[in-house]
């Protein structure tokens, strides 16, 4: 999308209307007629999977593993993890109900009343704002979704860091000394082996939503520019 968003920022600056015989590249296979029903279809999916995580969270809830997670990741980076990809999940949530109602044909409201009247106006910034408003979010929750996987790699430094500092503090190599060690570089690693189990399903789990976002928002975003190409094209008429 790169390139097409750049090739429509050219067009606007050299005029305030689009070209009458402009029609936005790769729409025929691009955007899909359908394209209200494609955004339902989204958001009902999520909320399906929604469900399904609430049920797997209440499963997991009746057979201990929480308070296992909880107990065996003291620094609490695993539980902080699973409530980042909770709350961006229910943003992702809201995110795909919006570009449900936007999807709506018609110019009559919504982004693409706004991006029209953008072009009426003569703003050349006009197919950026539209960028913004269709993509702009999601940049931000992307950057949750890393955060998740890298607050695990640091949940796997801590468990490190704690093994080698308790393996420092042995002062003998006695049978019972070596349990005890062994003993206490269990939580160490446990530590490591839990934010990095947890970090990697969240980021998975997380950027399979925004990916769906995204690949909306490119299609919306088509759909009213072509909008707009053929309401230039009715004006020039």
């Amino acid at each position: 999308m790169s390139g097409f968003w750049q090739s429509m920022r050219e067009r606007n600056r050299a005029g305030t209307d689009l070209p009458a015989d402009y029609a936005p590249p790769g729409r025929a296979t691009a955007v899909p007629a359908d394209l209200p029903a494609l955004a339902q279809r989204l958001f009902w999916g999520w909320a399906l999977l929604a469900g399904v995580a609430v049920f797997f969270a209440w499963w997991m809830q009746r057979h201990g593993w929480w308070r296992a997670l909880v107990d065996g990741d003291p620094s609490g980076i695993s539980v902080v993890i699973a409530l980042l990809g909770a709350v961006v999940t229910g943003w992702c949530g809201l995110r795909a109900w919006r570009l449900q109602a936007e999807a709506q044909p018609g110019l009559a409201q919504g982004w693409r009343a706004t991006h029209l009247d953008e072009l009426r106006r003569g703003q050349p910034e006009a197919t950026a704002l539209l960028s913004e408003r269709t993509h702009g979010p999601h940049e931000t929750a992307w950057w949750f979704t890393a955060a998740s996987i890298k607050l695990g790699l640091l949940g796997t430094v801590v468990g490190f860091i704690l093994m080698s500092l308790q393996l420092g503090q042995s002062q003998s190599f006695e049978l019972a000394e070596v349990q005890k060690l062994l003993q206490q570089m269990t939580g160490g690693m446990a530590i490591a082996l839990y934010t990095t189990l947890v970090g990697l399903v969240v980021n998975l789990w997380l950027g399979l939503q925004l990916l769906l976002l995204d690949r909306l928002a490119d299609r919306l975003a088509a759909d009213i520019l072509a909008d707009a190409a053929a309401a230039g094209a009715a004006r020039g008429a």
